[in-house]
């Protein structure tokens, strides 16, 4: 299992974290989006993701996903994930990520079904199951939402899809256990609120 680390809620300044981050063997860094619009608080600035030698998961939650691809596509991106419920042509924004040499990835909310995106598993590299509801850092899981990793690994095996199979929200060294089945994890305050990284990374390792 991979882990992605995400700096949305962290004990230290951004040049801090990325440096803590580069120096651990978590596998990607994971940059959540967020316009103001599809949730509430903006972030408006990641100049300092240049900075990151990991490679980059990026997480756009915001309503015109084409206004961020290009920008984000010009730094070490290895994929793009955007929400499904989003309304947008969701063909066209997955062609064009991967026109610009990205993977491409989608994200459901909670109460979304994984019968949304059957359509479009054929197209995907990921699929991102949010375990809690976005915006705020540090929640609990919602355990019901894991159903959805058996669900995309029988449609992945059935049809030998290819998408890897992620789970952000509520992972630690408590939940891990629970989240086996997916392939990669993202987790964040548990992480970068509890002072050694890599100490932190390895209990969600073992």
């Amino acid at each position: 299992m991979k882990i992605a680390v995400s700096i949305l809620n962290c004990a230290y300044n951004e040049k801090e974290i990325i440096e803590k981050i580069n120096a651990s063997d978590a596998d990607f860094l994971h940059v959540d989006v967020n316009d103001g619009k599809f949730l509430p608080v903006p972030k408006t600035h990641y100049e300092f993701l240049h900075t990151s030698t990991k490679p980059l998961n990026v997480h756009l939650m915001v309503t015109n996903p084409f206004e961020y691809i290009s920008y984000f596509t010009s730094l070490k991106v290895d994929e793009i994930i955007f929400q499904v419920e989003l309304d947008e042509d969701i063909n066209a924004l997955i062609n064009y990520i991967k026109s610009k040499g990205v993977k491409c990835g989608l994200a459901l909310k909670p109460q979304t079904e994984v019968s949304t995106i059957k359509s479009y598993l054929p197209l995907l590299d990921a699929v991102l199951i949010l375990s809690v509801n976005p915006g705020k850092s540090g929640q609990a899981m919602i355990e019901s939402t894991l159903i959805k990793i058996d669900e995309l690994r029988s449609l992945r095996n059935e049809n030998n899809y290819k998408y890897e199979i992620i789970i952000d929200g509520g992972v630690n060294d408590i939940t891990i256990d629970k989240v086996q089945g997916a392939d990669i994890v993202v987790s964040g305050s548990f992480i970068c609120k509890n002072g050694d990284i890599q100490a932190q990374l390895d209990k969600l390792r073992l």
